[in-house]
C-alpha cells in the first residue's frame, strides 16, 4: 500500500469506506460512507422522479390523440416504456439481490426499491390513462370526427339521411314527445322517446330522432324522465355510440311503434343535452383535468412514499 493510500484508508476508518467512494454504482446506493454517513442524493432523486416520469408518460399515451389515431404506435411506445422503466430495473435489482448473498463488500442500493414502484407506476398509468380516454376522450374523438347539424327540423329529414350525424343542434320549439314513450327491459330498462319538432310546415315522415336513456323509465306506461327530460332549454342531442346498447333502443323503438301505431324506418339514437357543442367539450375539459390531477398526486403519493423508504433507509445508517 502506498503512503498515500495508507493515508486515505486511516483517514476514513476502514476498507469498506473505499469501497463505497471509489464504487462506479454508488450513486445508486441507498447511502454512500463516510467519516458523516449519509443517504445518496441522487438516489433518492431518481426514486422520485423516474416512477412519476413513468406515470406521467403511459397516462399521456394512453388518454390522448395518439391512442386514438395510431393505436399500434400508441401500444409500442406501451411496450417500451415497461421495456425501459420496469424490465430494465428489475435485471438491476435482480442482480443486486444476488449481490447481497455473494459479496462481502454489499451495500445496498436504491435498485429494489425502483422496481417496484416503477411496476406500481407503469400499472396505475395504465389502468387511469385507459379509463380516461374510453370514458372521456374517446368520446370526445369521436364526436369530432361526425358531422354537426344546427336548426334541424325533425320533420323534414329522416334517419337515412343523417346517420353521419354526431352533433344536433335542434330548430327552437323542439322538445321530447313524452305521451310517445317506452320502455324494453332486459336486466336493465331501455327507455326512448321521440324528439319531435312543434309548429313546423313540414309533415313527419318517420319519427327517426329518438332520446335514449337507461333506468329512467318504467317500461308500462309513458313517464320518460331521463337526464333533460323537463329542462325547457334543451335543443340539443349528442349521438350514442355505446354500440352494446343499440339494439335494446331498437326493440324499445319498435314496441313503440306497436303500441302507438307510428313508423321509425331508420331510427336514430342520442342523448338529451341542452347544447351539444358545449356537451361534447365537456368530454374534453374533464378528460385534461383528470389528467392533470392525476399526474399531480402521483407526485405527491412518489414523494411521501419515497419520503418514508429514504427515512427508513437512514435508520439503517445509524445502525
Amino acid at each position: 500500500m502506498n503512503p498515500s493510500t495508507a493515508m486515505e484508508y486511516g483517514a476514513a476508518g476502514g476498507r469498506d469506506v473505499i469501497f463505497a467512494e471509489k464504487s462506479p454504482f454508488s450513486r445508486g446506493q441507498v447511502f454512500l460512507q463516510g467519516q458523516r454517513n449519509r443517504l445518496n442524493v441522487h438516489g433518492i432523486l431518481l426514486a422520485l422522479f423516474a416512477p412519476w416520469l413513468l406515470f406521467l408518460f403511459i397516462y399521456a399515451v394512453l388518454s390522448f390523440r395518439i391512442h386514438y389515431g395510431q393505436p399500434e404506435i400508441c401500444f409500442l411506445l406501451v411496450a417500451l416504456a415497461f421495456l425501459l422503466g420496469v424490465a430494465v430495473p428489475g435485471i438491476l435489482a435482480t442482480k443486486q439481490v444476488k449481490k447481497k448473498f455473494t459479496d462481502s463488500l454489499y451495500v445496498p442500493s436504491w435498485n429494489l426499491y425502483l422496481v417496484i414502484t416503477c411496476f406500481l407506476a407503469f400499472f396505475v398509468g395504465a389502468l387511469s390513462g385507459q379509463y380516461n380516454y374510453s370514458r372521456f376522450m374517446q368520446p370526445y374523438y369521436d364526436y369530432l370526427n361526425l358531422a354537426v347539424y344546427t336548426d334541424l327540423d325533425t320533420n323534414q329529414f329522416v334517419g337515412q339521411q343523417l346517420m353521419d350525424a354526431g352533433r344536433i343542434n335542434f330548430r327552437a320549439g323542439t322538445s321530447l314527445d313524452l305521451i310517445h314513450s317506452m320502455g324494453f327491459r332486459n336486466t336493465e330498462m331501455y327507455c326512448v322517446v321521440p324528439i319531435a319538432t312543434k309548429d313546423s310546415p313540414f309533415v313527419a315522415a318517420s319519427h327517426d330522432f329518438w332520446a335514449v336513456g337507461k333506468n329512467c323509465c318504467s317500461g308500462t306506461t309513458a313517464d320518460f324522465h331521463c337526464a333533460g327530460f323537463s329542462d325547457p332549454q334543451s335543443t340539443g342531442a349528442l349521438r350514442l355510440i355505446n354500440n352494446r346498447d343499440r339494439p335494446f333502443y331498437r326493440l324499445a323503438v319498435q314496441q313503440a311503434e306497436a303500441t302507438y301505431k307510428i313508423t321509425a324506418t331508420h331510427p336514430l339514437f342520442f342523448e338529451w343535452v341542452r347544447n351539444a357543442d358545449t356537451e361534447m367539450e365537456s368530454f374534453a375539459k374533464t378528460g385534461f383535468m383528470n389528467f392533470v390531477m392525476w399526474i399531480c398526486g402521483y407526485f405527491l403519493f412518489q414523494g411521501t412514499i419515497t419520503t418514508v423508504a429514504a427515512l427508513s433507509f437512514s435508520k439503517l445508517v445509524h445502525q
